[in-house]
């Protein structure tokens, strides 16, 4: 199924804790998953590379428009700051709004925030998750 990309959120908890919400005004949300490689080439390669799987690693990011009255409903770019400076790991879902296929959850410290405004130009913000522990993909 092709799904419009504005369908697509993410879900992060609030700093005063409780369910996971959506990012206020979110423009843009992204998932990025690796793995790493392990070099296990040797003589009997035949000048070709082996490798293994290794450590496998995940980040998110999101940016949208920065609105300092906040929407109650959502999470507000002031409670990521809250966890970021605090160093209080967010969880967070990755999903379609209306529920379909899967959802990736996990949980994350926020590594960056960005608040932007330019003249004659809508306040935006930006923020990076690394992701801690595992990324549970779960049918739904």
């Amino acid at each position: 199924m092709i799904f419009n990309g504005t369908d697509l959120i993410l879900k992060v908890s609030p700093s005063s804790g409780g369910t996971e919400a959506k990012l206020m005004h979110s423009q843009n949300v992204s998932l990025s998953v690796n793995v790493d490689t392990i070099d296990i080439s040797t003589k009997d390669s035949s000048g070709f590379r082996d490798l293994l799987g290794g450590q496998k690693s995940f980040s998110l990011s999101a940016d949208g428009l920065m609105d300092f009255a906040g929407v109650a409903a959502d999470t507000e770019v002031d409670e990521l700051l809250d966890q970021m400076l605090d160093r209080t790991a967010v969880t967070f879902t990755f999903a379609l709004s209306t529920p379909a296929g899967y959802k990736m959850t996990g949980s994350g410290f926020i590594t960056s925030l960005e608040i932007t405004g330019g003249t004659e130009d809508a306040p935006t913000y930006s923020c990076s998750i690394e992701g801690s522990g595992a990324l549970t993909k779960t049918n739904i």
